[in-house]
């Protein structure tokens, strides 16, 4: 095997649009740092058919170092640039940074030396650390890039979140479900891959010099959904729990009205009215937790699923009379205005086991999916 036959150690992916002028100064560069550092790489471009011919001067550059091309015709956007990168890789190490020179090229021995030598999972480019900084930015782009770390509070504990220069060991990737919007992919990572060996690298991030800034409104837009999307992966069953309190206050409201309909337009009797908005409360309440508190709620088939979770509301109905029996029968809360704790504090236990039960059987499309006795066999075998 010749020495360019021997793969490469490490795949630089650099996701482009109309870098044309950054190219010929950021690969040589770099091919110049992982040479001295005795490190076997490769450089991988990733344009987004750029109209300055970004790609043409990839190609060229191809023909005297190490550069890999992908031309993608219509598929568009940083995040989904670096990922089509990382596939193409087969290197043990894939860094992505980016292509005008904002990233210190330097740095590469520092971000790829833990992953080879095995001590890190993931290596990330910071600001924030101590000996990181950010070169000449005015008061406001400081604040800006404070504040968008403050948003992404309790999603890693990387003290520069929205950081674009990251290393990683390529076998984290494996069956990785990435689902990025917009271009913080190094976030998206690191949130999902959930490495327990992260190491911050400090360095000093520099404005480019050549071409234009593809930072906009748009982009920031991109950056708040995606934070949305992260929060809901890393916080899944807190914001399940939220929004089916929420559907459980609105099922107060129907139940509440439907009593008050029954009872003044037919004058029925009170628990036939209780009966009546129970009944539509529940339903209610089971169509809002369907399709807009759990993840997964409308996988599940659908009257199964109703049957389930009316069950459920009627285990946590008897948790609350149970609770508040407790309560009554060995507490002094139910004396005085007490007894609206005590009512309370039922209603807090039912809501918590009613949420359980929902979510582990009423909309668990696992438990509720249906299999043949050959499936099961199957399975079993």
């Amino acid at each position: 095997m010749t020495e360019n036959e021997i793969p490469a150690e490490v795949s630089i992916v650099l996701p482009t649009y109309e870098e044309a002028e950054n190219l010929p100064i950021i690969i040589p560069e770099i091919c110049r740092v992982l040479l001295q550092a005795s490190i076997r790489g490769e450089v991988i471009v990733v344009d987004d058919d750029s109209p300055d011919g970004t790609c043409s001067v990839a190609e060229k550059l191809a023909e005297d170092y190490p550069v890999k091309v992908i031309s993608r015709k219509q598929e568009r956007g940083l995040a989904s640039a670096v990922l089509a990168g990382f596939k193409a890789s087969q290197a043990k190490v894939c860094v992505v940074m980016d292509a005008d020179g904002s990233h210190p090229v330097e740095k590469l021995p520092e971000i790829i030396g833990p992953l080879l030598s095995d001590q890190a999972d993931v290596t990330v480019g910071s600001r924030n650390v101590k000996g990181g900084s950010s070169a000449n930015w005015p008061w406001y782009r400081r604040l800006i890039s404070r504040t968008a770390g403050i948003l992404s509070a309790g999603l890693s504990k990387m003290t520069d979140p929205t950081s674009g220069f990251m290393g990683i060991r390529r076998e984290l990737l494996a069956g990785l479900k990435l689902d990025p919007i917009g271009w913080k992919v190094v976030l998206e990572i690191v949130v999902k891959a959930a490495p327990s060996r992260l190491i911050e690298i400090p360095i000093t991030f520099r404005d480019r010099h050549l071409g234009r800034s593809k930072m906009s409104i748009k982009a920031q837009l991109s950056y708040i959904r995606h934070l949305y999307h992260l929060h809901k992966f890393k916080h899944q069953t807190l914001i399940e729990f939220i929004k089916f309190c929420i559907v459980g206050f609105s099922g107060i409201l129907v139940d509440m009205g439907m009593v008050i309909a029954l009872k003044e337009l037919f004058a029925l009797d009170t628990r036939i009215c209780a009966i009546g908005g129970f009944s539509l409360a529940v339903t209610t309440n089971y169509l809002l937790n369907r399709f807009w508190s759990f993840t997964r709620g409308r996988e599940t088939p659908f009257l199964k699923s109703y049957l389930i979770f009316c069950a459920v509301c009627g285990v946590g109905l008897a948790v609350r009379l149970g609770t508040m029996h407790l309560l009554i029968e060995y507490t002094y809360l139910d004396t005085g205005y007490g007894y609206l704790l005590t009512n309370f504090i039922g209603i807090v236990v039912a809501t918590a086991v009613n949420f359980a039960g929902s979510k582990a059987f009423a909309f668990s499309p696992e438990k509720l999916a249906f299999r043949s006795p050959k499936e099961e066999s199957r399975t079993n075998d």
